[in-house]
């Protein structure tokens, strides 16, 4: 770990100083480490929006379906659209106010309880990807820290939101949010589009949720009506 740092250190231009207070943290030469190897930092702070396509299996209704997950970082909002064997539903998080809904399985829109939003927004405030762009863009609310077994922490307000374990190249290998410390392992970072990697496949250790990305999209127009309840009944 040590080499590492060392390493990372001098290709940055840091070294400690004559006290031998490092003038950067381990956490963030971590970061540097871990965005160098996806993409690296000028691409993933540039981004302001992706669509990602993927297969998915939960092992808790054993079905399979697809989902489009299309995230709004300038708008802080993200629509997901799940749908397989008499299953079409749409959801929309919008961290920015009360603009969150749903549409049903029935396909029926629907307001979003309190409740559930709550749930929604603390998920979205979590999402790893999310925060890997806001690591990359240095957002001021976020603070870096390393965990007792070296992985990469992320908080705010003072609780950590989310986590990376990589490896030697600096990839991801295991990552997850807030106090699930399970998480879910991924596996190469070879989905790349505009220079930002994603990993090509994810899963619970024990296999009860696992995901195929398929395909995916950076930096694309984010049309409104798909925003739009009012027009949700007609697509």
């Amino acid at each position: 770990m040590i080499r590492t740092v060392l390493f990372f250190a001098a290709m940055l231009g840091i070294w400690p100083n004559a006290a031998g207070a490092a003038t950067t943290s381990d956490a963030e030469l971590l970061a540097e480490h871990l965005l160098l190897a996806i993409g690296g930092r000028p691409a993933w702070a540039g981004v302001t929006s992706t669509v990602l396509y993927s297969d998915q299996y939960r092992k808790s209704d054993g079905t399979a379906v697809g989902a489009v997950s299309m995230s709004d970082y300038e708008r802080s909002r993200l629509r997901i659209d799940t749908t397989g064997a008499n299953l079409q539903q749409i959801r929309i998080v919008d961290s920015t106010g009360d603009r969150s809904w749903r549409v049903d399985r029935q396909g029926r829109l629907e307001k979003v309880a309190e409740d559930s939003m709550a749930r929604d927004l603390r998920r979205y405030t979590g999402h790893v990807y999310r925060t890997l762009q806001r690591i990359a863009a240095r957002d001021p609310k976020l603070r870096l820290a390393t965990g007792s077994n070296g992985s990469l922490e992320v908080h705010e307000g003072g609780t950590r939101i989310a986590w990376y374990l990589v490896d030697t190249r600096g990839e991801p290998y295991s990552m997850g949010a807030y106090d699930d410390n399970v998480g879910v392992i991924c596996g190469p970072w070879e989905l790349e589009k505009r220079g930002v990697r994603y990993p090509t496949w994810l899963s619970r250790p024990d296999g009860s949720w696992r995901a195929t990305l398929k395909s995916l999209a950076v930096n694309t127009h984010i049309d409104e009506k798909l925003f739009t309840p009012a027009l949700a009944a007609d697509q």
